[in-house]
């Protein structure tokens, strides 16, 4: 399943296992997408955090974020074996600059 977004910023963690101790390393990423209608009571696009596999992080880092990419989601067994989304890879569409002088647009 994909799913295109605007990739906002990723940041590497690492932290021990609760239960075996041991090491593990990701990258939580902050992305927007199409998901919502504006209605009377919310308008814009809200963030939504996914951690991937730490291997996306350079992938990332050389598309100068924030940029466009596909997201590509697969499921694995969660808790209780409900099945659970998971960031499998991105594919990197289109950088953009979104305070350059011909982006933006003054009010008023």
């Amino acid at each position: 399943m994909a799913q295109r977004g605007l990739i906002l910023s990723a940041d590497k963690w690492e932290r021990a296992d609760d239960r075996t101790g041991e090491l593990r390393r990701g990258v939580s990423i902050w992305f927007v997408n199409d998901y919502r209608e504006d209605t009377a009571l919310a308008v814009g696009m809200k963030p939504t955090k996914v951690s991937g596999d730490i291997s996306m992080f350079d992938q990332l880092k050389s598309a100068k974020l924030p940029a466009v990419f596909d997201l590509d989601y697969g499921s694995r067994p969660g808790k209780d074996g409900k099945p659970t989304l998971t960031l499998l890879g991105v594919t990197h569409i289109a950088d953009i600059d979104a305070f350059s002088q011909h982006s933006v647009k003054k009010s008023g």
